[in-house]
């Protein structure tokens, strides 16, 4: 009994170690304001960017928004960190461009700019909801129109 029990937490320990990932890659393609595909290794790999969450291309302001992150990561090198899957198989991870003078974290960006809410899963972090707070407070992007509607909001009109 004991051995079986502590197979099963060494796999489950496994499983999770296995998960997280980091890859380079180039962006090939990007489906909405949290969507890309990169190109790595010779295979093509859909990314959902962690922590945010867009406006849908039908909503207003989604064609800005696909429009800024195409602008800052289409056909760039980028690297991918990520730690899980979702239901949809997507990658599910943060985005990094490196360049000579800086590193830029995707994902905050598209905060800061107000391209983008703090998704409702991570909206205790202090860090991620300080950037939205930003953007609402100096009107960028989603928070300088009339009575933006949250994503997860309009999904379900």
């Amino acid at each position: 009994m004991f051995l079986r029990k502590s197979l099963i937490f060494f796999i489950l320990i496994i499983a999770n170690i296995s998960f997280a990932e980091q890859f380079d890659g180039k962006v090939s393609k990007v489906v909405d304001g949290d969507t890309i595909w990169v190109e790595s290794h010779n295979s093509n790999i859909k990314i959902r960017l962690s922590y945010i969450d867009a406006p849908e291309l039908r909503q207003d302001y989604g064609i800005e928004s696909r429009d800024f992150l195409s602008n800052l990561v289409l056909g760039k090198n980028v690297e991918i960190h990520s730690y899980r899957r979702d239901r949809y198989k997507r990658v599910i991870g943060e985005v990094y461009i490196h360049n000579n003078n800086e590193s830029i974290f995707i994902n905050a960006k598209l905060l800061k700019s107000g391209h983008a809410w703090v998704y409702k899963r991570y909206r205790k972090n202090p860090y991620l909801m300080n950037l939205e707070k930003y953007a609402k407070i100096n009107k960028n992007g989603i928070w300088g129109t009339y009575n933006p509607i949250r994503p997860w909001e309009f999904r379900k009109k």
